[in-house]
């Protein structure tokens, strides 16, 4: 039996994004990066696993700070205590420079430094043999597909390290059948922050980011491998330090602002850290042009001193008063793996701009909407649409959860 973590896009040195309105209260946040990675060691010594992967983006760039880099070594330093090995790639944003890094990586650390294709091979605890096929960035692309350079699975168990996009032009593009065609028992991949299972008979998957720094990051994790007698599972495993909720607040029969106040505080029960947005709903009886932007800053910073006060660890960033749609839902019917299909091909650089290729190539355009942004937020939106505007049915005819 082979037991691991799999770990992407940690990210760990990454700022907490969106959260301009209470910038003042979120400026401790950057310490839970390294919570995160707490949880991730601390799991992967609890579960007595043979080894932890990072498939790629550990860092957020290429030129961590020292003080990132002492932070990131001493809970790798856990790992090395506990003889559990730590086998790494670097992807698009942190490639790799050696005269980077301050210190040397832990013993334990076992890195990919090349862009060719290299093959690492160890032994288990009760004495099979593995063997892990990755390679890393060097720059902050990789225009040609590295499939080719894996080689056929040559050990007990055989896992391939991958951080790519599938058809990408500027990241290391792959697809799905020259993956399989490898016989790997598990296909470790990063740079998609959506966990993403793209292929189950294969075990080729995207494990997604341990932490959300945006408000479109909701899900994060990391996966917890299994391999028993020729069969591969996996389970995700929450092991973020803070969450992105959203929060609806039903305003309905309320006519004065005090009130609103009051239904905003009470709906705060449970003293979970997370970062909030509230929609309030149903206002249509308080006062025409009740809450303008002045006032919701007002609101902001009245709630999070309330809860501030009240010892409760949410934070609210954005109040919205938008009410949702009530026209009836389009039904659609399609299996988990199509709609899962549909937004890791939609997430790729190359097809995104391809798609809106007529809007990006307009000049006024390219000067109005920051690129590097657009695609993240109109993915984000089209989440949003899908899920408000249709409703999902799998192709048995029950809902999709």
């Amino acid at each position: 039996m082979l037991r691991f973590i799999h770990c992407a896009d940690l990210h760990f040195d990454r700022p907490f994004e969106g959260l301009h309105l209470v910038a003042d209260k979120a400026k401790e946040l950057p310490r839970e990066n390294e919570q995160v990675l707490h949880n991730i060691v601390t799991l992967a010594i609890k579960e007595s696993v043979d080894f932890l992967l990072f498939a790629g983006d550990t860092f957020h760039q290429n030129r961590p700070s020292l003080k990132t880099q002492q932070q990131f070594f001493q809970q790798i330093e856990r790992l090395n205590e506990e003889r559990i090995p730590v086998y790494m790639i670097f992807g698009n944003h942190d490639f790799y420079e050696k005269e980077r890094y301050w210190f040397d990586f832990p013993a334990n650390v076992h890195l990919f430094k090349e862009e060719s294709v290299q093959t690492m091979t160890g032994y288990t605890n009760n004495g099979q043999s593995y063997a892990i096929s990755g390679f890393s960035y060097l720059h902050p692309q990789i225009s040609q597909t590295k499939v080719n350079e894996f080689p056929i699975k040559q050990a007990d168990y055989h896992l391939g390290m991958y951080h790519g996009d599938m058809a990408s032009e500027n990241f290391a593009p792959f697809q799905i059948q020259a993956m399989k065609h490898k016989n790997y028992d598990y296909w470790a991949l990063g740079h998609i922050h959506v966990p993403t299972t793209l292929s189950e008979e294969a075990a080729i998957l995207y494990a997604g980011t341990p932490q959300g720094h945006t408000q479109k990051e909701e899900q994060a994790g990391i996966q917890l491998v299994t391999i028993k007698e020729g069969t591969t599972t996996w389970q995700s495993k929450d092991v973020s330090a803070v969450q992105w909720k959203k929060k609806e607040i039903s305003l309905s029969g309320v006519q004065k602002q005090k009130a609103v106040l009051d239904n905003i505080v009470a709906s705060f029960e449970t003293s979970e850290k997370a970062l909030v947005k509230l929609n309030l709903k149903n206002t249509t009886l308080l006062p025409q042009n009740w809450l303008q932007e002045r006032e919701m800053i007002e609101l902001l910073d009245y709630v999070n001193e309330y809860l501030e006060k009240h010892h409760f660890q949410q934070l609210v960033y954005q109040i919205d008063t938008k009410e949702e749609s009530t026209s009836e839902k389009i039904t659609i019917s399609a299996n988990k793996e199509l709609i899962e299909h549909l937004y890791a091909t939609y997430q790729q650089q190359d097809v995104f701009f391809e798609t809106i290729n007529e809007l990006v190539n307009y000049p006024l355009a390219q000067q109005a909407i920051p690129l590097e942004t657009l695609q993240e937020e109109a993915f984000a939106q089209m989440q949003k649409q899908l899920k408000s505007e249709f409703s999902w049915r799998k192709l048995d005819g029950s809902k999709e959860s």
